[in-house]
């Protein structure tokens, strides 16, 4: 239980890093995905914006924390 909640914690931070654009990995992300993706839009990745991309990267990261934090609390 606590490795899965430490686990969960890094990954959140990993994917809130990304969408907080730290030290352009948001870009870093952007370009990953346009090569490595099969499903595209017809910006050539998954995401139909930059901004976009953010904002889910943002919400599951939040997400993540949280469910680290309470299985690390618990």
């Amino acid at each position: 239980m606590i490795l899965g909640g430490v686990l969960a914690l890094i990954a959140g931070c990993a994917l809130t890093v990304v969408a907080c654009g730290y030290r352009g990995v948001d870009i870093w992300v952007w370009d990953w995905a346009d090569v490595t993706s099969s499903y595209r839009t017809r910006w050539g990745t998954p995401w139909t914006s930059l901004k976009r991309m953010r904002l889910q990267f943002g919400f599951f990261g939040v997400g993540l924390v949280i469910a680290g934090l309470v299985a690390v609390t618990r």
